[in-house]
């Protein structure tokens, strides 16, 4: 279950997808499987990291980040975060989006995991304005 460093990697282009690494291929590089993914939109990340820091810190086998500062802020937040757990596990979290990787046949096992995680949930802001529609009327002596 640990990376294996004496394989050497020949097109990386697949393993940095977007910003950072893609979880899908981590989760191949660490564990030589295809994962099976779960996908929770509408997560409060913060809220799901900090559960997962402190609900399954023993079970975390390595942590990968991708951080920004913030100039208004003037602090380091992060754009996603991969959490390589035991029993082949992936967790990707990032803004709005947790995507839970396992191996095939043990949704069973991961299922509570999802559900705990499902709990962060967002409410989605109600806009405040209405959208006016401008159209164009035909007048009927122009034909």
């Amino acid at each position: 279950m640990k990376l294996n460093f004496t394989r050497r990697i020949k097109n990386v282009q697949p393993l940095f997808s977007g910003h950072y690494i893609d979880a899908k291929a981590l989760y191949v590089l660490y564990f030589d499987k295809i994962p099976c993914v779960c996908f929770i939109g509408s997560i409060d990340a913060n809220a799901a990291c900090d559960y997962i820091r402190e609900g399954l810190s023993n079970e975390v086998i390595a942590v990968y980040q991708h951080t920004y500062f913030d100039h208004d802020k003037q602090e380091i937040l992060f754009n996603n975060t991969l959490f390589v757990l035991t029993n082949n596990r992936i967790i990707e979290v990032a803004i709005g989006y947790v995507h839970v990787m396992y191996e095939p046949n043990r949704l069973s096992e991961v299922t509570e995991l999802m559900k705990a995680l499902a709990e962060f949930k967002t409410v989605a802001a109600i806009p405040t304005y209405q959208t006016k529609v401008v159209g164009f009327a035909r007048e009927s002596e122009m034909n």
